[in-house]
């Protein structure tokens, strides 16, 4: 459990590259997220090229740091899958969200910091980062994972409100 709790959004990185081992890790812990009906409608796109980082930083007012990231991770829902649902079946975001906090915890065990990154249901990053990536109208990107080596350590907080749990009805 030490990953939940040292897991913080890391957005200030170190100038140093990931190895392709601990993409792959990360990556595989991404694939064992639970999903709806088992459906794993979950595509993941591994970006390192800093002109890309630096495009997808332009995308989204919050992106800022993926130039100086080593990678970021896309998380797309492939809505073409068979058995796949429709954009409306909101199942899916359920299941991607799932695979982003394995990604996320794993980079953590990784030693490395990472921040997620809000992409679907703002259709204009939507369109503008399919159109840069290639993806096909049926692949959506769901989230940006900005990751690299954290240029601070990140700081351990507490978040336990006792006054927010409620035993047997609220």
């Amino acid at each position: 459990m030490s990953a939940i709790f040292d897991r913080r959004s890391v957005r200030s990185f170190l100038p140093k590259a990931i190895k392709q081992d601990k993409i792959e890790r990360i990556l595989r812990a991404g694939f064992q997220a639970p999903s709806a009906h088992n459906r794993q409608l979950w595509e993941f796109i591994v970006i390192s090229d800093t002109a890309d980082l630096v495009a997808i930083a332009e995308m989204s007012p919050y992106a800022k740091m993926l130039p100086q990231a080593a990678a970021a991770i896309a998380p797309c829902v492939n809505l073409g899958l068979e058995k796949g649902p429709s954009v409306e079946d909101t199942w899916w975001i359920q299941d991607l969200s799932a695979a982003t906090e394995n990604i996320l915890l794993q980079i953590v065990d990784e030693g490395l910091g990472g921040v997620w990154l809000g992409w679907y249901p703002d259709m204009a990053r939507v369109k503008v980062f399919s159109e840069r990536f290639g993806l096909p109208s049926h692949v959506l990107p769901f989230a940006v994972i900005a990751l690299g080596y954290p240029a601070n350590p990140p700081q351990k907080v507490d978040r336990y409100d006792l006054s927010k749990v409620h035993y047997g009805r609220y």
